[in-house]
């Protein structure tokens, strides 16, 4: 079972839907959990817990975790296969920076050592803290550094998909290499932000799935 965090303070639950649409029809068994509800568990009952997951053939399990909740002791008994981070640490107010920089410094202690990180290109202030992460880290965002990008969101008439745009080679999870390429993610962009998309879409590649031949 692949187990992966979507970890912020905004947005978790919209990224977690959009990859559940994406991954609608590929027969993948997905179970979407708050952070909150395990926060009542001790580390013999989170192992028991993920064992019924398994036993009930759950294929992928996204936990939406806030930030702040990263340094409570359950975490101490979990490890994530991919971290989605949906923040952006420019928009954190000065005075929190350096607890809210502690707390990614947590959350990345939770990855696994082959763990994938999914992370926002456009944040400078995450820019700086990634240099020093030994982790394979694939960026979103709308900039030229990113690894996945959009060249056209809607039309003028219905704001109903997403045109993404993967620029450069990525490795999956497995080490398949998946060249630069196109594809449409179909959404609602009136409620749902361009960068969960994105990092949704991003998720989705690097975990081995073909979007442009699934219907979303």
């Amino acid at each position: 079972m692949l187990i992966t965090a979507i970890v912020g303070q905004n947005d978790k639950e919209k990224t977690a839907n959009v990859i559940n649409s994406i991954l609608h029809n590929s027969k993948k068994r997905i179970s979407i959990v708050d952070s909150k509800n395990l926060s009542g568990l001790d580390g013999k009952r989170l192992k028991s817990y993920l064992a019924e997951l398994e036993r009930n053939n759950t294929d992928i399990l996204i936990l939406k975790l806030d930030l702040t909740d990263v340094s409570k002791e359950i975490y101490d008994y979990l490890r994530f296969d991919i971290i989605v981070f949906t923040d952006k640490a420019d928009e954190i107010n000065g005075e929190i920076e350096q607890n809210y920089m502690d707390l990614m410094k947590r959350a990345f202690s939770l990855l696994k050592e082959k763990g994938i990180a999914i992370v926002n290109a456009d944040d400078n202030e995450l820019n700086k803290f990634f240099k020093d992460i030994k982790h394979y880290i694939v960026t979103y965002g709308f900039n030229l550094k990113a690894s996945m990008t959009t060249s056209s969101i809607g039309d003028l008439v219905a704001k109903d998909n997403m045109l993404c745009c993967l620029q450069r080679r990525i490795y999956t999870k497995n080490g398949t290499v998946i060249e630069p390429q196109e594809f449409k993610v179909k959404t609602d962009l009136e409620s749902v932000d361009p960068n969960n998309v994105l990092a949704a879409a991003t998720f989705v590649l690097v975990n081995g799935f073909d979007i442009n031949q699934m219907k979303n």
